[in-house]
């Protein structure tokens, strides 16, 4: 591994309301495109991206599940074994900022007491936005976020942060993770 000295699988889940940009979020940082036309997630997808850091690679298994009420079942069992999660609400959607604590405690229940990252995604659409970064900084305060980001998965800003910032700080939160080197 060149001069890496190990590398840690970390499984990461996302939780939020139908067509806030789950899987757009993750299209952009595994694979840096976007998709105009929407289609929502049926069910799940699984996503691997490697990020590297000091002398680790950290291999983050992305499981990015449907919002759909239908799929708290499917949620349930994909969260199990979860290192962190992202807790996304779209800023033009005040009904996804106000489920956060809805997603919260279906996180707590499904996973246990995990490190999570709140996202406001589609900043590009910031003529729309229906909260302000206060109230939005507030609610995650509130929730107990490691942080808050604000991202745009149609442009790409503030994605790669965010996923880094959780591939970090479940690094420094974990003691153990699959070491393969």
């Amino acid at each position: 591994m060149d001069s890496y000295e190990r590398l840690l699988r970390y499984k990461i889940i996302l939780f939020g309301n139908i067509g806030v940009g789950k899987t757009s979020l993750v299209e952009r940082f595994v694979n840096d495109k976007f998709e105009e036309n929407y289609v929502c997630s049926l069910g799940y997808n699984v996503y691997e991206k490697r990020i590297f850091h000091e002398n680790t690679i950290i291999s983050l298994m992305i499981f990015d599940i449907g919002g759909q009420e239908k799929f708290r079942d499917l949620r349930k069992k994909y969260a199990e074994g979860a290192n962190a999660a992202f807790i996304v609400y779209d800023i033009t959607d005040l009904d996804s900022f106000s489920n956060l604590m809805k997603w919260k405690n279906d996180l707590v229940e499904f996973a246990g007491d995990i490190p999570f990252i709140v996202i406001g995604n589609k900043i590009d659409l910031v003529d729309d936005r229906q909260m302000n970064k206060k109230e939005a900084f507030a609610m995650c305060s509130l929730l107990g976020a490691l942080a808050n980001f604000e991202t745009s998965a149609k442009n790409g800003k503030g994605v790669e942060d965010a996923f880094h910032q959780i591939a970090i700080r479940t690094l420094l939160s974990h003691t153990t993770g699959i070491i393969t080197a």
